[in-house]
This record gives C-alpha cells, sequence and structure tokens, in this order.
C-alpha cells in the first residue's frame, strides 16, 4: 500500500477561498437586487389602493360626500 501526502499549496488554497467568498457574495448581491421584484408582485400602489377604496364605496356615502 503507498502512502502518499496530500498537499494544497497556498496559490490553489488562496484560489479555492476567493473562489467561494465571491459565490457567497454574488449570491447575497443577486438576492439584494431581485428582492424588490419579487416582493413589488404582493406590493400595491397608492394610486391602486385609492381606486380600490374609491369602488368599494356603498352608493349612500358616494352621494353624501357630493
Amino acid at each position: 500500500m503507498s502512502d502518499f501526502a496530500l498537499y494544497i499549496d497556498p496559490t490553489s488554497a488562496g484560489l479555492g477561498l476567493q473562489m467561494l467568498l465571491a459565490g457567497a457574495v454574488g449570491g447575497l448581491v443577486s438576492i439584494r437586487l431581485f428582492w424588490g421584484r419579487v416582493f413589488s408582485i404582493f406590493h400595491r400602489t397608492e394610486q391602486e389602493t385609492e381606486e380600490t377604496l374609491a369602488t368599494s364605496e356603498t352608493p349612500d356615502a358616494a352621494e353624501e360626500e357630493v
């Protein structure tokens, strides 16, 4: 049976560490950029809210305001 020592030279270890860190930072940046797009689906604008309130009023309440 042959015994051999595994050797990771500092350059390849540094490269591996850089790749891991770059992947983590890239993932965080991607989440940060697309966070607004994902939750904008569930967010109403002020105009939509006003339209919803205007259409949900009863006819009696609308006549009293005029």
